[in-house]
């Protein structure tokens, strides 16, 4: 059964109240009971208390001061992850198209989508409508391919049950969308299903396997298999596989059927790599006309957003990069870490040698393509040779037997049976070879969730040299393993030694405060990018040189310069020679450094890893240095200004294969993702406050509405804040507060395609800044109004019944009021005589929660001094899609259903002053009579003279807003009576029991 909601229409009472039609039932079946009954959201606070579980070297975890109250109950994550357990689809092994697997199932997606050959070739852009992909020789049918694909895609989400399913033209994106339909507010998660032809380079190609083992075969790239817990296959981490999984994280909520406050939409594209050419907006404004259009960065994102001018999602995000959540694109400086070994020329022990590269794993032999992705590898390998022939036999094997047992102190050795040895150590004459392999390859952007190779290896050099009596005043060896020992190494811990904690950077520099962001990050030894080891030692010239890949996500080039000057100042502090570090910057943030949804991810991220260790035992291991953080290259967030950021795939800790030959992902992993994406959906599906809000656009006279566009303003989660302490019980009277918000919302400087620095978020409406300028000639010769349905979330307290719930939701308790509050000033909004209330307020009750009901009003707030309240009719459209005039002149509408013209009744006014903002007033806010809502009687007996004794019955009264009045009333009665008694407006029956006993008592 899909799972439907109906919208409520509103009947008129009074000028300035409504009510609702009868109720006819609170909840429509589920698909799925629900196991646990909501009453009221459990809050889940991410703040930390004082005594917070610490890190491992003994401090107390960071806490970003920008937090989020999770909705999510834990027994709710319970419910999704069963639920994604039995989606999941696990076979030990299979190959795709066999028929050992459930298609309709995680892993079953996950083969059959890689079995299509989905590499974006590029091509021409095209010049009109419908915009079709190139089909050539050279893209190898690159129209015919995607086709395939997305076809394959529309019939496993129909296959899958999703209620909504839209594709718009057949090689473009396709949607799938849960929740009730008439939410206002929509979340979206949009990824790509391609990959690009770096993964299938002729070099590439021959490196790529086929489910046998074999080398060359045709094909072999889009021909997946399941072998050893891995799933191998072209865009199985980048990004067909976590695509799909984001389809089956919201099947999973389908399932679930728990509450949702917004729509949940998944947008599958099919282009982020080697796009075909975005059409012009010259062009692309012959078919729709959108103000101040302007193209996306990337094709998906153009033919979503301009294209097809699809509703912008309240808040998004894309599974393409890592976990726990991306915010951002960094800087970057590559300087050399480096110090002359030519004084230990004629010493035992120096160094002949130093290579670095990935690290061996026994029994998997295409480990080693990781090297030739998308991003270099850190150094998960290190070979270091010695010269040690002026060294004793015994001095050898005390270098030896101290360098292992440091490794063995460490767990690293001994070697588990039938793997690699992290640590080897061999003497072959008089040369001495130590060889380290981590055993997980270690990307470059992510150098604390990592083990460095080249680290461990200096640590072990420190540890052996000192054993046979060397210190770093003897040998410059000594001096260099204990520098990189020392700052990368301390204690024995790397994680946020990655972050520059042991250079000598300010606390309060080492995360962004607001959501704790590295600001630097370190990744020593990067730049691997073969399988061959690169070669960090020059014997002949005693040149010891590393390349240090740095990445910034700061805000202001002087901070970071504060940053550097410290980092350069540490490293010649323990002898070694650093190129210039400059002040890199954060290169763009998709959202703001403040914003609440990273707060929300990187909560949800939390709460899913760490409700469940045992499961999630790997990330959760490293949850001490888990953090939101910036990447090294573009994703398709960049197009949705503040509203959406990177959410996966690769979860902290596991190794990213991205546009290599044999490109594949854990199945263990892929499970994992898809719940952790699932609790971030359902988490971003629920109001943060009490009020959502859909923006539209309205045919007002003298007002410009072009501007009410929710990629041109500056609209997320947490927009819509709680204003009930606003509201006073002398503004209330005898009403009952609801729900009461306030709200302001800037506008962008232009539509939100582009990910701005911090900086530009800074400066505001100022030249540079992300918002419109307050120069700007049209702001200055119009008046902009943002038209709107504003949304009220109602939810049933404990203390009311099931038949007072049904009556309080069918306006038996009163009229639900509007009002608005300016200064002190109550101000109703009242529909005009004549006029019908139902073109201004709306309601509508969800099948997934029947213990709330939504309670909407239409606003217009024009950016303009406030003059007092305004009601009007106008024609308005929430779908913002239109055709252009002269297309239509010649050309049929291809989505008549679409840009539906609708008559509605708005309450407008000026929110006080011009300032290319759109602000409420002091309070927006929805009240109801403060009825009795419950009863409850109790009664006293009191011995007179006698058999006669005193009774006294009190009937204690719950309102709607849960306070509690008592009706009281005395009688004189006889030991053991039995009777009805009349107590203000209640009948009430007791019986007693000799002169102070009450033996029975209800309201009759």
């Amino acid at each position: 059964m899909t799972h439907r909601t109906r919208q409520r229409r509103v009947r008129r009472r009074s000028s300035d109240v409504f009510g609702f039609d009868h109720f006819r039932e609170i909840a429509e079946m589920r698909k799925k009971p629900l196991a646990l009954t909501l009453a009221m959201s459990l809050l889940l606070s991410m703040g930390v208390p004082a005594n917070a579980s610490a890190t491992s070297s003994g401090k107390e975890r960071f806490q970003p001061s920008v937090t989020y109250d999770l909705s999510v109950t834990d027994a709710e994550r319970d419910a999704i992850h069963a639920e994604v357990e039995a989606l999941a689809g696990r076979v030990n092994s299979a190959r795709a198209g066999d028929g050992s697997y459930d298609p309709l199932t995680l892993i079953g997606a996950m083969l059959d989508g890689s079995s299509y050959d989905s590499i974006s070739r590029g091509g021409t852009a095209a010049t009109a409508y419908p915009f079709p992909v190139s089909n050539t020789e050279a893209n190898q049918n690159e129209y015919d391919r995607k086709v395939a694909k997305l076809a394959w895609v529309v019939k496993l989400a129909t296959d899958l049950g999703f209620p909504v399913v839209v594709q718009r033209q057949p090689d473009k994106y396709v949607y799938a969308e849960i929740g009730d339909p008439d939410a206002p507010e929509m979340v979206m998660a949009l990824s790509h299903l391609d990959s690009p032809t770096a993964s299938v380079s002729p070099a590439q190609l021959a490196r790529w396997r086929d489910a046998d083992g074999n080398l060359g075969t045709p094909g072999a790239y889009h021909s997946p298999y399941i072998q050893d817990g891995w799933v191998y296959g072209a865009g199985m981490q980048d990004d067909s596989g976590p695509t799909l999984a984001t389809l089956l994280a919201a099947k999973a909520l389908l399932e679930a059927g728990l509450p949702l406050d917004r729509r949940i939409r998944i947008v599958m594209g099919i282009y982020e790599d080697g796009g075909p050419g975005t059409p012009s907006t010259t062009n692309t404004a012959t078919f729709q006309s959108i103000p101040y259009n302007s193209n996306p960065t990337f094709y998906d994102n153009w033919a979503y957003k301009n294209l097809n001018r699809e509703e912008i999602p309240i808040a998004a995000y894309t599974s393409d990069s890592r976990f726990p959540v991306i915010v951002g694109n960094s800087g970057a400086v590559t300087p050399s870490v480096a110090m002359s070994l030519s004084a230990d020329s004629s010493k035992a022990f120096r160094l002949t040698g130093a290579t670095a590269g990935v690290t061996l794993r026994e029994c998997d032999p295409t480990l080693k393509d990781i090297a030739y992705g998308s991003t270099t590898q850190v150094a998960s390998r290190a070979i270091f040779t010695l010269d040690v022939a002026g060294a004793s036999s015994a001095q050898r094997k005390r270098f030896v037997s101290a360098i292992t047992g440091a490794a063995k102190t460490k767990g690293w050795l001994p070697a588990a049976r039938h793997t690699t040895p992290k640590v080897q150590t061999t003497i072959t004459g008089d040369s001495l070879t130590l060889e380290v392999n981590t055993d997980v390859a270690m990307e470059m952007p992510t150098p604390q969730y990592g083990r460095n190779a080249v680290v461990w290896g200096m640590f072990l050099l420190s540890q052996g040299l000192g054993t046979v009596g060397i210190t770093a005043a003897d040998m410059q060896l000594k001096k260099a393993a204990d520098g990189i020992a020392d700052l990368f190494f301390r204690d024995g811990v790397e994680g946020e030694a990655y972050i520059g904690k042991y250079m000598g950077i300010p606390a309060n520099l080492l995360r962004n405060p607001s959501n704790g962001t590295p600001n630097l990050t370190f990744a020593l030894m990067g730049g691997i990018n073969s399988e061959t080891p690169t070669s960090f030692y020059t014997d002949a010239t005693g040149s010891l040189s590393m390349p240090m890949f740095v990445r910034s996500m700061h805000v202001t080039a002087a901070d970071s310069g504060q940053a550097t000057a410290a980092v350069t100042a540490a490293f010649q502090a323990k002898g070694f020679t650093i190129g210039d570090l400059g002040s890199p910057i954060g290169a763009g943030l998709y959202v703001d450094h403040d914003n609440p949804l990273t707060a929300l991810q990187f909560g949800s991220y939390r709460a899913s890893v760490e409700g469940n260790p045992k499961e999630f035992a790997d990330p959760n291991s490293l949850k001490d240095v888990v953090y939101p953080q910036g990447t090294t290259g573009g994703t398709l967030a960049s197009s949705y200004r503040n509203k959406m950021t990177a959410f996966g795939a690769v979860i902290p800790g596991n190794e990213r294969w991205w546009h290599t030959a044999n490109e594949r992902m854990k199945v263990d992993s892929a499970v994992q993702m898809t719940k952790i994406m699932a609790d971030g959906m359902l988490e971003m599906a629920r109001y943060s406050g009490p009020a959502g809000a859909k923006f539209m656009s309205a045919n007002i006279p003298g007002l410009n509405a072009d501007r009410s566009d929710l990629d041109l303003l500056d609209v997320t989660i947490g927009t819509f804040k709680d204003a009930s302490a606003a509201v006073g019980t002398s503004q209330l009277g005898s009403q009952a507060l609801l729900g009461a918000t306030k709200f302001n919302v800037p506008m962008w400087n232009a539509r939100g395609n582009s990910a701005p620095t911090a900086s530009a978020f800074a400066l505001g409406h100022a030249p540079g800044g992300v918002y419109l300028p307050l120069t700007d000639t049209e702001y200055l010769n119009s008046t902009y109004v943002a038209p709107m349905r504003l949304e009220f979330k109602v939810e049933r307290p404990g203390y009311m019944s099931d038949p007072a719930w049904a009556k309080f939701v069918a306006g038996g308790y009163g009229d639900f009021q509007f009002n608005i509050l300016v200064g002190d000033t109550v101000v109703p909004l009242a529909v005009p005589a004549g006029q019908s209330a139902d073109k201004y307020f709306s309601s509508r009750t969800s099948a997934n929660n029947p213990d709330a009901i939504y309670l909407s009003v239409n606003l217009a707030i024009t950016d303009a001094p406030y003059t007092g309240v305004q009601p009007i009719l106008a024609d308005s459209k929430t779908d913002l899609y239109t055709v252009n005039p002269t297309y239509l002149a010649s050309n049929p509408d291809p989505f008549p259903g679409r840009g539906a013209i609708q008559q509605r009744g708005f309450f407008q006014f000026g929110d006080g002053q011009k300032n290319a903002e759109f602000s409420s007033p002091d309070a927006v806010y929805v009240t109801v009579a403060n009825a009795v809502v419950g009863a409850k009687p109790s009664a006293v007996v009191k011995k007179l003279t006698g058999n006669t004794n005193a009774l006294t019955i009190t009937v204690k009264q719950t309102h709607v807003d849960g306070s509690e009045t008592p009706v009281t009333a005395s009688f004189t009665i006889k030991n053991n009576a039995a009777g009805t008694y009349t107590v203000g407006d209640y009948q009430v029956y007791v019986e007693t029991k000799g002169n102070t006993q009450v033996r029975s008592i209800h309201l009759v």
